[in-house]
């Protein structure tokens, strides 16, 4: 059995072949405690006996801790162990040491504590002048303008640090306006300084972003480095940063003029995208040669369902900065939501993928009173008729022809509170629609892009979801449902940049689609950090801080106005069918302090239950690393402290077994929502009471739409596209034999036990 000693007896021959004197106290100071560490320091006796196994040095400070283990043990146990050391050091010496590793001799684990990931594993141990890089990622050949903010020093040194431990496909999750493409010129200059790369391959999905970005880059680094379109010709060869389009490529297999050698580093904007469909040729054709291309992703988006493949080709991001911590540091502009909610739904629309298809949620949503109720809102938000003054706003639409009706709504308000006539077309300079359809698209975009441009009111539909940058966009009005957290961020981002020429620092998000449903997925998907607590009690709550329901908010502490009852109800008729405004909302960031003291506790306690599960599956996974396909061992997890009656406790699951948890552990099954048992149970008794599979399909139709809106009528039911699709009113008669017992059979089952 090999013993710790023995294991850092391994380590030792590893950091010596790396170039670490072990025997110079001035870099690597093995198994001495913190209070030696830091003679200095009064440190309470208990903390001061930590002894970290390794402390590495650079230029007198501790700048990495290396905690070792027999083989056998976690190593990701061990980063906490480093961790918890660390904080130590941090909270009574000053010393902010973010690099933690641990190994056994053999493996090696890694983490950034300031980068916001999970531990991953390398290859080994990094040499003393590439530690060097790790922990000054500056470089003197980015523009000085640029100066690289904290955090940004940190993705910079992320990414640096994996490229020197072997990784050689890699993310990064940045939030819109945080500096992604600042930050990949920082870390291109810096690699090219290292020697590590020759020539550089930005791809981008869309071709106003590749302009975009080769404006950037020749402003960032351009002094120093030829960057240029990517052209097909062979003056590309002399460029050192080539920026192209991913269908320039694809399109035709252009891609195979290029040798797979040809780039060292590839960069994917937005790599949630369009890189894991048709033109995934493009990246694996660079990857063939003997030295395969560094593959690096960066995006905006939340790692999601949506974007599984993500993680799943690249691994789990080397950095994350959220929208929220941007928020919180003061980089990035605070949220105020004004929520409308009209008794309009979607119900029926049709779904592609992960949202709805855009040409039948065009048709339920392009609705003439609607998008009149919707541009008087966005002029009340704007209190327009006291100041007289329009703030700039993008509009989201769901198709062309709802883009189009929507600008003219916009006008005719306009119109209407300037005291104009209705078909005045003075408005159309300044209130236009942007998407495939208009020619000239590109140089609206442009317009639009401009500070205090011409453009005040934009509506598009998915064009400029991504990729534009205008931080004096004050307004995002929300007219198009989605029920894609991908695209809802995407969305939100736009409004999230600060804009010092106009003095912005917070933007208006009119929400008449119930992106807030949305909004708190994203939220509760964020990883709570044991910092980001304590954090969340140090700051005044932002709007992302806590998530809502309308249950869990103070009356008192809601600006909130009924229209939806009685004689208060402002109804207007489209046909037959009553359009009205149910309740309106705003909520302001500073409101959620209260509403955040309230469900506290019900968040750290889920969030609680989040971290016993997550130190169950690196348990799970540490098992099988070590031990391969061997079963997983009671005992081992029992004495983790993961018996069986605390594993269905915190999963919820009362009649699983343990393998039932392992397998869940390693990603190979998933336990049943409480909505999928339900809905089991009550097909299940409908199937009991001799009633046919389509019968029990009607009867889930209708509990599905009554779950998202209770007030459904039966004739919204009857009229609707997936009921009509099945066969309609008729086929509900054949197999209920009248429409009275189909009522009847939905009241007996609708709240079947579970």
């Amino acid at each position: 059995m090999i013993s710790e000693d023995d294991a850092k007896t391994l380590i030792d021959r590893h950091l010596a072949s790396s170039g670490w004197d072990i025997a110079d106290f001035n870099t690597v100071r093995k198994n001495w405690s913190i209070s030696r560490l830091f003679p200095e320091v009064s440190i309470p006796a208990d903390e001061a006996r930590k002894r970290p196994d390794y402390t590495i040095i650079l230029d007198g400070q501790p700048v990495a801790l290396i905690e070792a283990k027999r083989p056998g043990r976690d190593l990701q146990g061990a980063l906490q162990e480093a961790k918890n050391k660390a904080e130590t050091i941090k909270k009574y010496a000053k010393v902010d040491i973010a690099l933690i590793f641990s190994s056994d001799g053999k493996a090696w684990f890694k983490q950034n504590l300031k980068a916001r990931t999970l531990p991953e594993k390398i290859n080994g141990f990094v040499r003393p002048e590439e530690l060097k890089e790790i922990v000054n990622p500056e470089t003197e050949k980015l523009n000085p303008k640029y100066s690289l903010r904290d955090y940004q020093r940190i993705a910079v040194s992320q990414v640096i640090s994996s490229v020197l431990s072997g990784r050689d496909k890699m993310y990064t999750h940045m939030a819109t306006a945080s500096g992604k493409t600042i930050v990949a010129c920082a870390f291109i200059a810096k690699l090219f300084s290292m020697g590590k790369i020759k020539r550089v391959l930005f791809m981008v999905d869309r071709d106003a972003l590749a302009e975009q970005a080769v404006g950037k880059f020749k402003d960032a680094i351009g002094e120093h480095y030829e960057i240029k379109r990517l052209s097909l010709d062979p003056e590309d060869r002399f460029a050192d940063v080539l920026v192209s389009t991913v269908q320039m490529l694809a399109t035709g297999k252009k891609y195979l003029l290029y040798s797979p050698s040809f780039f060292d580093l590839i960069i994917l904007d937005e790599c949630h995208r369009s890189y894991f469909g048709e033109w995934h040729g493009v990246v694996e054709h660079f990857r063939k040669s003997d030295k395969k291309a560094i593959i690096l992703g960066m995006t905006a988006t939340p790692s999601d369902k949506e974007t599984v493949n993500t993680d799943r080709y690249f691994g789990p991001p080397v950095f994350r900065y959220t929208y929220r911590q941007g928020v919180w540091d003061g980089r990035l502009a605070d949220t105020v939501y004004y929520k409308f909610k009209t008794n309009l739904d979607v119900y029926g629309v049709h779904e592609l993928g992960f949202d709805f298809d855009p040409e039948d949620l065009g048709r339920a949503v392009d609705v003439n009173q609607r998008n009149e109720l919707i541009a008087e809102k966005y002029f009340e938000v704007i209190d327009f008729e006291r100041t007289r003054e329009l703030k700039k706003a993008l509009v989201f639409a769901a198709s062309i022809q709802h883009a189009n009706n929507l600008r003219y709504a916009f006008i005719r308000k306009y119109n209407e509170l300037m005291g104009r006539p209705a078909d005045d077309a003075e408005a159309e300079k300044f209130i236009v629609s942007i998407h495939t359809g208009i020619p000239g698209a590109k140089d609206l975009i442009n317009d639009f892009q401009r500070i205090r441009g011409p453009i005040q009111i934009a509506v598009s539909i998915d064009m400029l979801s991504t990729g534009i940058d205008a931080p004096d966009i004050e307004v995002l009005v929300m007219a198009r449902p989605t029920k894609s957290k991908v695209l809802y961020a995407q969305m939100k981002g736009r409004g999230t940049r600060k804009c010092e020429e106009t003095g912005k620092d917070k933007f208006s998000l009119i929400d008449f689609v119930d992106v807030w449903g949305l909004e708190k997925e994203i939220i509760t998907n964020e990883r709570l950090e044991e910092e980001e607590e304590k954090q969340w009690e140090a700051y005044e709550p932002k709007e992302t801080r806590v998530p809502i329901t309308e249950a869990e908010e103070p009356r008192e502490k809601r600006a909130k106005y009924e229209t939806g009852r009685g004689d208060k109800r402002r109804e207007m008729v489209i046909l037959d069918v009553p359009v009205w405004l149910e309740y309106s909302e705003v909520i302001e960031p500073g409101m959620l302090h209260s509403i955040g003291k309230q469900i506290e506790y019900q968040l750290k306690s889920a969030q609680d239950r989040k971290n016993v599960c997550s130190r169950f599956e690196q348990a799970v996974l540490s098992w099988k690393y070590f031990r391969g396909d061997e079963n997983v061992s009671e005992s081992y997890l029992t004495s983790m402290g993961f018996d069986l009656q605390v594993l269905r406790s915190v999963y919820g699951e009362p009649k699983a077994e343990l393998n039932d948890f392992v397998q869940v552990a390693l990603g190979k099954k998933r336990f049943p929502t409480l909505e999928e048992r339900r809905r089991e149970a009550i097909k299940r008794k409908v199937l009991d009471a001799g009633y046919s599979e389509d019968a029990a399909d009607f009867i889930l139709i209708l509990w599905d739409f009554k779950q998202r809106n209770p007030g459904m009528t039966a004739e919204q039911f009857f009229r609707s596209e997936l009921v009509r699709r099945k066969g309609g009113v008729e086929k509900i008669k054949q197999q209920f034999g009248a429409i009275k017992k189909f009522w009847e059979v939905y009241e007996e089952v609708k709240g079947v036990e579970i």
